[in-house]
Parts: structure tokens; sequence; C-alpha cells
């Protein structure tokens, strides 16, 4: 029996796709390189925005219609959506994130799973071999969020924090190791909040895994402003294992506009944790998420916002205009901005963004980074940037690289 998982949107679905798919490996599937081959297809979709839930759902439309007799299994956020009926889009069993935990006996056995988001048990852990030459393993150890900012769906189709019990982290960490994976991507949908249902927190946590022996690094994925400790920005720049790059969602930097978002912070505390960030440790970098016209956004709040990641120093930008999503507060605002306006000022963050990583690119010349290998002779450095490199180099190898140029905006060295 030959299976294919489909992911849809954020870094926590490809965890536990890589999870599901070893652990159907060992019930004795085989993973299908594509669709053609496929018995099976587990699709984890994404409903972040409307738009993403449009996604999702056209492409299991897409896919019933094209394969009739190609067996479908839905999960993710888009099962919590009660205004969907996947049903009809062409599902044949669903998985609601509530019943993730228990989301390989729904497909051995062909069975729905409808329990909803918050009812259900942690669904996550850490993938037991390595599928082939992989550098990078996605380890979900926390699930949920409760700040219910005023855009976002998020707490209702994920429910409240959950969180990966530390002893049970430390097993599935080592497993990664054992594995040869070499860079282990932390992942949860607001990672700052480890632990606060079990009595524990991040840093704590991850004072015991860099402990552990054996040539590897970790990476976070997007952490909070407010989330960011003295102790943690220490123990990164007192670690070699920690990747020094901190992604930290600002979505405006507009105080105004922050506070009509539900952010619990203003632009002043995004900027005052990052100079300190700086100063700590020496060679880290900060990308961010900023949203791009969201509800009484005028332009003076929007130059506030370039303003506020210049004066950061933000080097990676994700940048998207604001999408309505309805169920939540925002939607039902006045003074909507212009879909056309959102998309200009999205293509200026993200120009703007472009100037900022060109400036770090041209910083790095003649600095060695230590690069983990990846297919087509590339590689990322501890702080995120992505390296061409002049030899070939088998996947999953720690090299030593030296920047000698730019070209097309890309970075290019030397193995030395």
């Amino acid at each position: 029996m030959k299976i294919k998982f489909i992911t849809f949107g954020c870094k926590v679905n490809a965890g536990e796709d890589q999870l599901y798919l070893s652990q159907l490996i060992e019930q004795g599937f085989l993973e299908a390189k594509d669709i053609d081959e496929a018995d099976i297809v587990v699709i984890n979709t994404c409903a972040v925005t409307e738009h993403a839930a449009k996604k999702s759902a056209q492409y299991i439309a897409k896919l019933r219609k094209s394969y009739p007799h190609l067996k479908i299994i839905v999960t993710g956020c888009l099962t919590e959506d009660d205004s969907i009926n996947l049903k009809e889009y062409g599902a044949d069993i669903i998985v609601t994130n509530g019943s993730k935990a228990d989301i390989i006996n729904h497909i051995l056995n062909m069975t729905d799973g409808y329990i909803k988001a918050g009812t259900g048990s942690f669904a996550g852990g850490a993938v037991s071999f390595n599928t082939g030459v992989k550098t990078r393993a996605f380890f979900k150890i926390q699930d949920g969020c409760d700040a219910f900012c005023t855009y976002c769906i998020i707490p209702r189709l994920r429910g409240k924090p959950k969180s990966m019990k530390r002893q049970d982290v430390i097993s599935g960490f080592k497993k990664l190791i054992s594995s040869n994976y070499k860079e282990i991507v932390l992942v949860g949908i607001h990672i700052g909040l480890y632990g606060k249902d079990t009595n524990d927190n991040l840093t704590s946590l991850l004072k015991e895994l860099v402990s552990i022996e054996g040539d590897f690094r970790i990476r976070l994925t997007s952490i909070e402003i407010n989330e960011i400790t003295d102790e943690l920005l220490y123990l990164i720049k007192d670690s070699n294992k920690i990747c020094p790059h901190l992604h930290i969602p600002l979505q405006s930097g507009s105080n105004k506009i922050l506070k009509l978002m539900g952010r619990k912070y203003k632009k002043e505390d995004y900027i005052n944790t990052i100079n300190k960030a700086r100063s700590i440790i020496s060679d880290v970098t900060i990308g961010s998420d900023i949203i791009a016209g969201f509800p009484n956004e005028n332009d003076d709040d929007f130059n506030e916002s370039l303003n506020t990641l210049k004066l950061a120093g933000t080097e990676f930008y994700h940048a998207f205009p604001y999408s309505e999503r309805k169920g939540t507060p925002a939607c039902l605002m006045d003074n909507k901005v212009d879909i056309k306006i959102r998309e200009e000022r999205s293509k200026i963050l993200r120009a703007q963004g472009d100037e900022m990583l060109l400036s770090l690119q041209k910083k790095s010349i003649g600095k060695t980074y230590k690069i983990l290998s990846e297919k087509g002779n590339k590689g990322h450095s501890p702080n995120y940037m992505l390296i061409h490199y002049d030899k070939d180099v088998a996947p999953n190898q720690f090299i030593n690289v030296l920047i000698t140029e730019i070209k097309n905006g890309k970075l290019y060295g030397k193995v030395i």
C-alpha cells in the first residue's frame, strides 16, 4: 500500500506529516513519490486565512475529480471549519485536529475522527528513522494558542495551548539525533507557550537539549517578542547548538494598529528587544511577519511599520496583505483598506526587506560560516542565510564556507 502526504500551511503540519509517514512505513506502507502511484493521500490542510482554506478545499475537489478511486484522508485546520463540508469536496476520511493523536489508527482502519480542537490529547512525536538523506527534522513540541489576536482564528481551530511532556521531548530529540538529523527545528503553533500547561518553559527545555551529546543544531520557529527573555538570549549566545536566528512576528509597526490587532506589546518593545538581542548575540539575524492593510491602517500607520522595521534592522521579511477571516473580530471592523492598497503596501514591504537582506549579505562577504549542506550544493548558515558553494558535497554534512560574492541576489562561497 502506497501513501502520499500533501502538506499545506505551517511547519507544524510539516512536522506532523514527517512523523505520520515514518509511523506508517513502520506499519508496512510505502511512500508514494507522486499522486499517480498512491493508493492513499493524506492532506494536512491550512485554514489560517480564507484564501488558505479555499486553496486546501479546491485541492481536495481537484484531486477527487482527477483520481476518483483514490482514498483521500483530510486532516488539519480545515476540518475544524464548520462552514465547509469536506465530504462534498471529496474526502473519504476526516480526522480533525482534536483526533490527530489517533490518526494512524484512523488511517489503518479507515474511520472518521470527529473530536474538535482542544478536546484531544497532544498529537506529536519524533520520527523513528530518516526516510532518506534528510538534513532537517521538524519536531512538534507544542500546539494550540490562547492569544486571541483579533485577526486570527487559530485558537478556535487548534484549541488551547498543549505541550509535549519534557521526557517525551528529550527521548524524541535523541531519536532524531540517532537517525542522523543534523538540524532539528522545534515547532509549535505558539512555541513560546511551551510548558504553560505542564509547569515547564522553553528556555529550561533548551538547556537540557543543548547538553545532549551529538553533532547537531537546533533552530527555533516563530517566537513572540514578549516571550524572549534575557535568559534565552544568553543561552543562544553561550551555546553553539542553537541557531542565532529569531523569527519574531511584528504584524504592525504602528501602536494604534497593534492595539486593534489585540497584540500585547508596542513597537518600542519590538525595537528594544531586538537591540538587546543584537548586543548579546553578535551574529543574530531577525525575521518578522508583517500584515499590510489591516482595518484602519492609513498611510502614516504604514510608514510607521516601515520605519519600525528599519530601526530594528530586521533582515528577513514575511510580508503579506491582510485577509479577512470569518469568525474573527477584525472581520467586523469598519474602515477596511482597499485590497489593491493592501497588495501595494505588501510589495513595498517586500522591497524594503530585499534591501535589508542585501545589506546583510554584503556584510557577510569575507566571513566563514558553518553550513549544513543540502541538495544542489547549497545550505543554510546558522543565522539562516542561504549560501551556494563551489564543490560537490553530499547532503547533511557540516562544512565551512568562505563567502566570496553576491550574484543576482544570492550568496556564493568556497568550501575551506
